[in-house]
């Protein structure tokens, strides 16, 4: 079956016959913070059938959106990357998540929830003007952050000499960046600081939002 197209002069619809289909726009957010492999696609995406996730990921191949990348550790073949094409879409990622914001209250039965979700935001949250390389290793999975004063850099993997490494649970590192920041620069419990906490707070800070919707705490990242 060929993919349905809206037949129309204009650059939102030309944009919605590329990504307009069911999961594509997910798939790009999941491959943001860097490479999957299809099994990774498959389980961070909950509700898809394998044969939809193939589909999405030869048609997204096919427009230019992604490609299929050798792991360097691995060696497996069978793992995506974004194009620079797929790559121009995390502005729009952004803004259709800044906007569906304000529907975010208390999680609902049986909504799948990731830490990495939370890392795609913090990407359009950063404030700028910050340096600093950290490491967050949520339930044991690695996260890299970089910072210079224009942009955040965020992804899967290990960073190389961090100033500072957060080591929890996902939802406790979460709440790092979900809740005000206290008052009293203490470090919760259940977390595990390695380097400096001068770097900490100015990881924190980096982020900081002075308003937060009511439920934010609450709609914390879980456990992989």
């Amino acid at each position: 079956m060929s993919r349905r197209v809206y037949r129309q002069y204009c650059g939102l619809a030309k944009a919605l016959d590329v990504v307009g289909e069911r999961w594509t726009m997910l798939i790009v957010r999941n491959l943001l913070l860097g490479p999957l492999r299809y099994s990774d696609l498959l389980n961070g995406l909950p509700g898809i059938t394998t044969n939809l996730l193939a589909k999405r990921l030869r048609e997204m191949e096919e427009a230019g959106l992604i490609e299929r990348a050798r792991s360097s550790s691995t060696g497996d073949a069978s793992t995506y990357r974004l194009t620079p094409t797929g790559t121009g879409l995390e502005p729009a990622v952004h803004a259709l998540g800044s906007w569906g914001w304000q529907w975010m209250g208390t999680p609902g039965r049986g909504e799948f929830r990731s830490f990495d979700f939370l890392l795609v935001a913090l990407r359009r949250r950063y404030l700028g003007g910050a340096g600093l390389r950290a490491e967050l290793v949520a339930d044991d999975v690695p996260y890299r952050i970089t910072l210079s004063p224009g942009k955040a850099e965020i992804s899967r993997g290990e960073a190389s000499d961090p100033e500072v490494r957060i080591r929890g649970p996902g939802p406790r590192i979460a709440r790092l960046f979900l809740e005000p920041t206290p008052r009293r620069r203490t470090v919760p419990d259940g977390l595990a600081i390695e380097g400096s906490l001068d770097a900490l707070w100015v990881l924190i800070d980096a982020f900081a939002k002075d308003e937060r919707p009511r439920e934010a705490t609450r709609v914390l990242a879980t456990a992989r």
